[in-house]
């Protein structure tokens, strides 16, 4: 019995294991059974029947093979993956191998058939002395259809009144190309022969009745085929008919088969007169034989336009800058306006054409369209089409879906469309204008606070709760929008329905990957910057999208960049490398979003390193254009205000201090510098006055770092990395400042470039006294002195400069509660698109405006309540604030004139006028009980109390509890007589009032 192998035996064992095996031809245990495959069948593999191949090679034998393919259907068999992943042994011949895969060759080759061309003629090249063959015109090359028919040199055509049908020699229709032999022409002519002889010999009823049995049987298209056919034939036979020079009329049009066998042979017909054309077609022309009086119309001269006599509106349309054209102006052809088939004669594209060219699969129209609407929409913003269109541009676009077809442009892989896309989308969210205004209140009393852009959508709570009545109103607003489609959120706010479609990581993408030019870099963080102005769920969305703020800070915040771009009439090719003011304000303008974001900003952006290299290097030393680099500069103090607001970033406090001393010590060399205006000097103002908003925040960081070290709490919050004897030494440099700015209020233009200067160095006294007299280490006696010297030095005499006097008379004149037209919405604004109306410029009689007395004015009341509210005997000092006449006929004017209706651009105006009057009525809280002819003020004051309460809007919860607490029921207030019940009802209503906030 034979053994079986075990393991650890090596291959010779196993070959003396098979060669044993073999000698005793001794039957296999296990017998191996080929099963049908049965994607080829039962008939088991087509290779086993096959016979063998015989030992020649190189010899192909044909005898035998049938004339046609063999069969391939239903389809070829598929071929195992494993069938031939079998052993290859080293002496295995590869040639026997492909002879054994070899399938039968008629699957390449079939019956093989030799042209016959012994009766080709063969035209040898006459040979010619010009080095290259002759060229042949057009005009000289006659048609290649008129040699198709065969026709001889003269065609009869009879036709007679009784209706006897056309005799031609040539059929119109069969050419006989398709039959595949030499002789198809004849065939061709033989098969017309005998229709013509079978339709001679039916009578008029029989061609009639198979008249209608065909019409009837054939399909309708068909039919219009036939007759197509026919009519393209009619020009080659006018060409034929012209030749012979015949003197009979020529005829113009042709009977077609199917018309002649309904029997219409009388045809009128008025031929197109040549002198219409604006061309006139020539026979040697290609392909001119027949002439096409329609498409020629294009060529000729449009119609003046139509007067306008009807009070009927007509389709608005724009020129290619953007322009509304009028409806009856005459604009010459070469502008490229008329391109376009509805109302031919009008110059100009409408917003339909518009919107089907964006579409367009030609980039060049693609670009032009998406060019021309942003420009469209830029001068609807301004409010240029108000007077002259019915109904809203930008509401019209936006329910077309202009956003979504802006957003689908942005995917386009040419950079053209994207960027023309993303400058129509920056005309569509921002407002350079509505920023402009922003940065110049930043330095105004909490101007620095974020004001989220989110639109008011009142219209959509009200559909909700309708849809839900009562039983869902709890339910998180973030889950509701994430289950609605992108176009219902976009249709009431849309940066959060483009946040939905991931605009911000396209964003990333087009500046990281694509690298545009500096213009479209620069829309794009325009439209980032409106967007982080939008919510802190925004500034959220943009932290957490990948690779973006780290794109945004290694490329346009770089620590170092080519020296060239600082030399004058250099043109920037790549904003790439280069540092970039817009770059830092979207990163200040997302750090206002909140605690969290500015932290994640300075330790996991490193922003910490890009403030002290900007902030360190004065901006003349900076390798960019001056207005570039001083922006840039502002930008860096700004965002470092804001981390300074919530406490961080004050650790640069200590390691920047030389620089700030020396800003400040060149304040009066700006001073100096004032007389003359330009854009530098009003931005080395701005400057100072970030400088100062800075060092404001910091000193109230400081403020309370002696609180913090002595709380006994368990969980003690560390202090600040600043103290009180770091920031001391700031407060004579800027009242030294504010000194010489305050000689120069008497001239206008100077005062208002150094408004905001003068503003931020109240504000930063304010808070200075106010931390000053809680420090332990400051004696208060000295802390009292200090603002008896400050009231009687400074204060006093400036409230007794007329121009003072003339500031508060301008209070009513500058207000948005006196007048409620100047926070009115713009013409073009819609209710998604949060909006703060500044386009086009204020006026400056406005609050906002450039001659606006309110935030010098609110800055000095802040800094009176906080000396009044220290030093309670230096509140009569002051009593002349409240007897000033502009500020009664302001307070008077105010409360009895209704509020205008709410808007982004009104609730942020009116943000700040509440701001002012909330300080007012804080002095006159404090006058009442020291001051006893206040009397006379009290009811003005109660009646703006009670108005300023209903008024406050959200994110002023802190001035409704301080006006509720001391101003609206105060007693001093009101007349004696009531005072007593009145306190009661007082108690009842605050109480109430906690309670409802408690639950709410």
């Amino acid at each position: 019995m034979l053994s079986r192998p075990k393991p650890g035996e090596s291959e010779a064992d196993l070959l003396r294991f098979q060669n044993q095996f073999l000698a005793a031809r001794a039957s296999p245990a296990v017998q191996i059974v080929k099963k049908a495959d049965k994607r080829k069948g039962n008939e088991g593999s087509p290779d086993a029947e096959r016979p063998p191949l015989q030992d020649s090679k190189d010899v192909v034998m044909l005898d035998g093979f049938p004339d046609t393919l063999p069969a391939l259907t239903p389809a070829p068999p598929k071929k195992s993956k494993t069938k031939n992943a079998g052993v290859r042994f080293e002496d295995e011949d590869p040639e026997e191998r492909l002879e054994s895969h070899d399938r039968h060759i008629t699957a390449v080759f079939s019956k093989i058939i030799e042209r016959d061309t012994s009766a080709a003629a063969v035209t040898m090249p006459v040979p010619t002395g010009d080095p290259f063959p002759r060229t042949f015109h057009r005009s000289e090359i006659k048609s290649e259809v008129r040699s198709r028919c065969s026709m001889p040199t003269s065609l009869t055509i009879n036709i007679s009144p009784n209706g006897d049908f056309l005799t031609s020699q040539c059929p119109c229709l069969i050419t006989g190309e398709g039959l595949g032999s030499q002789k198809s022409e004849q065939e061709a002519q033989a098969i017309h022969r005998e229709n013509l002889e079978k339709l001679r010999s039916m009578s008029e009823e029989e061609i009639l009745q198979e008249q209608a049995r065909l019409l009837a049987q054939l399909d309708p298209s068909l039919v219009a085929f036939l007759k197509s056919q026919r009519g393209n034939n009619e020009g080659q036979k006018k060409e034929l008919k012209m030749e012979q020079n015949k003197p009979e009329e020529f005829v113009e049009s042709l009977i077609s088969f199917i018309p002649a066998l309904e029997g219409k042979t009388d045809i009128s017909f008025s031929p197109h007169k040549d002198d219409d054309l604006p061309v006139k077609p020539r026979k040697e022309w290609i392909h001119m034989d027949n002439v096409e009086f329609e498409k020629l119309e294009w060529m000729k001269d449009l119609p003046p336009p139509r007067q306008k006599k009807t009070k009927k509106g007509m389709q608005a349309r724009f020129s290619l800058k953007g322009e509304l054209i009028p409806a009856d102006a005459d604009l010459p052809t070469h502008l490229g306006l008329h391109h376009h088939g509805e109302e031919a004669e009008r110059a100009g594209y409408s917003l339909q054409e518009l919107f089907h060219l964006s579409r367009s699969q030609v980039t060049q129209q693609r670009t032009l369209a998406l060019q021309v609407l942003g420009r469209i929409v830029q001068r609807a913003r301004a409010g240029e089409f108000a007077s002259s269109l019915k109904g809203s541009v930008l509401r019209l676009l936006l329910d077309a879906g202009f956003l979504f077809l802006l957003r689908f442009s942005l995917d386009d892989a040419v950079d053209n469309v994207m960027a023309a896309s993303v400058g129509a989308l920056r005309a569509l969210l921002v407002s350079l204008d509505d920023e402009k205004y922003l940065d110049w209140t930043f330095s105004w009393y909490q101007g620095m606070a974020a004001f989220p852009f989110v639109p008011n959508n009142e219209e959509e709570e009200e559909e909700e709760e309708e849809e839900l009545n009562g039983t869902e109103k709890s339910q998180d607003k973030k889950l509701k929008d994430e289950n609605k489609p992108d176009p219902d959120v976009a249709r009431y706010d849309v940066v959060k329905g483009l946040l939905k479609t991931r605009i911000q990581h396209r964003l990333r993408y087009i500046l990281e990957v694509v690298r545009p030019v500096p213009t479209v870099v620069l829309d794009i963080l325009h439209i980032l910057t409106h967007i982080a102005r939008h919510s802190s769920e925004a500034c959220s969305q943009l932290l957490d999208c990948p690779r973006l703020i780290e794109t945004i800070v290694r490329e346009f915040l770089p620590t170092r960049w080519d020296p060239k771009v600082a030399e004058p009439g250099i043109l920037l090719t790549s904003l790439h490398g280069v540092a970039c003011s817009s770059a830092m304000k979207f990163i200040r303008v997302l750090a206002s979003g909140g605690r969290n974001a500015t932290a994640r900003l300075l330790n996991k952006f490193e922003m910490k390193s890009r403030l002290s290299r900007f902030i360190a290097e004065d901006p003349l030393d900076l390798l960019l254009p001056r207005e570039e680099s001083v922006r840039l500069s502002t930008e860096a103090f700004r965002l470092w205000a804001v981390a300074a607001g919530y406490g961080q970033a004050c650790d640069l406090y200590s390691d920047l201090y030389p620089v700030l001393v020396r800003i400040l010590q060149s304040l009066p060399e700006l001073l100096s510098a004032c007389t003359g205006k330009s854009p530098v000097v009003e931005l080395s103002v701005q400057r100072a006055a970030a400088v100062v908003t800075l060092l404001t925040h910091v000193t109230q960081t400081a403020g309370y770092t002696a609180e913090l070290n002595s709380s006994e709490d368990s969980e003690q919050i560390p202090p600040p990395p600043v103290a009180w004897n770091q920031v001391s030494g700031l407060h004579p440099f800027l009242e030294t400042s504010l000194i010489k700015i305050l000689q120069e209020i008497s001239q206008a233009e100077t005062w208002q470039t150094l408004q905001p200067l003068t503003t931020s160095c109240l504000i930063f006294l304010g808070v200075y006294y106010s931390a000053y007299s809680q420090q332990p280490s400051v004696n208060p006696i000295d802390c009292l002195e200090e603002l008896e010297r400050l009231t009687s030095e400074v204060l006093q005499p400036l409230l007794s400069l007329p121009a003072i006097d003339s500031m508060w008379d301008m209070l009513r004149p500058c207000s948005a509660l006196c007048n409620p037209l100047s926070c009115s919405p713009a013409p073009e604004s819609v209710v998604s698109i949060a909006s703060l109306s500044c386009t086009g410029g204020k006026p400056p009689l406005s609050l906002v405006g450039s001659k606006s007395p309110f935030p010098f004015l609110t800055a000095l009341l802040f800094l009176i309540n906080n000396i009044t509210q220290i030093h309670k005997g230096l509140t009569s000092k002051y009593s002349s604030v409240l007897g000033f006449r502009g500020l009664k006929d302001y307070l008077h004017q105010s409360w009895q004139t209704g509020p205008p209706s709410v808007t982004p651009s009104s609730a942020w105006i009116l943000r700040h006028e509440y701001h002012l009057q909330y300080f007012v009525l804080a002095l006159a809280q404090r006058m009442a009980g020291t001051c006893p002819d206040y009397t006379q003020h009290a009811s003005l004051h109660h009646c703006v109390a009670m108005a300023l309460l209903s008024r406050l809007l959200p994110g002023s919860e802190h001035l409704a509890h301080e006006v509720l607490l001391d101003l609206a029921f105060n007693p001093e207030f009101l007349p004696r007589k009531i005072s007593q019940w009145i306190c009661l009802f007082v108690q009842w209503c605050f109480g109430f009032f906690l309670v409802g906030s408690t639950k709410c």
